[in-house]
């Protein structure tokens, strides 16, 4: 796949984990996994799938005859140094296999092979696939985002000019600024810095205006909960305040900084 194919599904593997997180818990007693959405994750991972009994199984082979092997239910567990045999016996035993001391044992305790469960289950699932994708990236693969951003912009289409910001998001490891800052119709985003202690500042920000197709950076250092901070980001988006660039510079802008980096900043 191309850096932009592997920047998306990298994507795409970060929605699918935080949304199967989300839905990690319970709620008057009833689990609320969301197994379609760890289906689709466990699809774009190293993992291969195999039904066992009443098991749903996907396995991930470590060494010859040894694998990883996760049980697709609402714990989530993930078993590892096992076969799928190991698994399949102690998840689904039938009545002739209790009938072995050692087999009884291993069905009630499970520890000597569990990895983890539920949400360090995702993460773990998700890390593996990231693994997979080759995230490097050439001026060439950075100057062609530029200029179909560009092409974008200049046309009025906003949902493509949003769609290629959202891979440079990625690549520099940019967040989108607390409610506090939210001005109407405007996505905001820079880079986050967070102390101990302190409160999280952004070292400049960008502005999208989805509606008027408007591209602004404002290089000033935001704290929040700072009412001047908010004040100003208020101001430049409405036009009060001229930002330090805008237009198809901030691409440029952009790109420059993408290009001091050979990966994108992995979060």
């Amino acid at each position: 796949m191309s850096f932009r194919e592997n920047l998306q599904t990298k994507i795409r593997l970060d929605n699918l984990a935080a949304k199967i997180s989300q839905s990690i818990g319970t709620q008057a007693g009833a689990h609320k996994l969301d197994k379609e959405a760890v289906t689709e994750l466990l699809m774009l991972s190293p993992y291969a799938h195999e039904k066992r009994r009443d098991l749903e199984l996907y396995y991930r082979p470590l060494e010859t005859d040894i694998a990883e092997v996760l049980v697709l239910d609402n714990e989530l567990p993930l078993y590892t140094n096992t076969t799928l045999e190991d698994v399949t016996l102690r998840r689904s035993p039938e009545l002739k296999e209790m009938i072995s001391i050692r087999n009884v044992i291993k069905i009630l305790n499970d520890s000597d092979i569990l990895l983890c469960k539920g949400q360090q289950t995702v993460q773990h699932v998700h890390d593996r696939a990231v693994e997979r994708l080759d995230l490097r990236y050439e001026k060439a693969d950075i100057d062609g985002l530029v200029d179909e951003a560009k092409d974008a912009f200049l046309s009025g289409d906003v949902d493509a000019v949003f769609q290629v910001l959202q891979l440079f998001i990625e690549i520099l490891g940019y967040e989108f600024v607390p409610a506090e800052f939210s001005v109407n119709n405007c996505a905001i985003f820079g880079p986050c810095e967070r102390a101990q202690g302190s409160a999280p500042v952004f070292r400049y920000v960008i502005l999208y205006n989805e509606k008027s197709n408007e591209l602004k950076w404002v290089n000033h250092r935001l704290e929040t909960g700072n009412p001047t901070a908010q004040e100003l980001i208020y101001d430049v988006a409405e036009g009060i305040i001229p930002p330090d660039v805008e237009s198809v510079q901030v691409l440029h802008f952009l790109a420059d900084e993408a290009l001091t980096k050979k990966v994108p900043t992995l979060h």
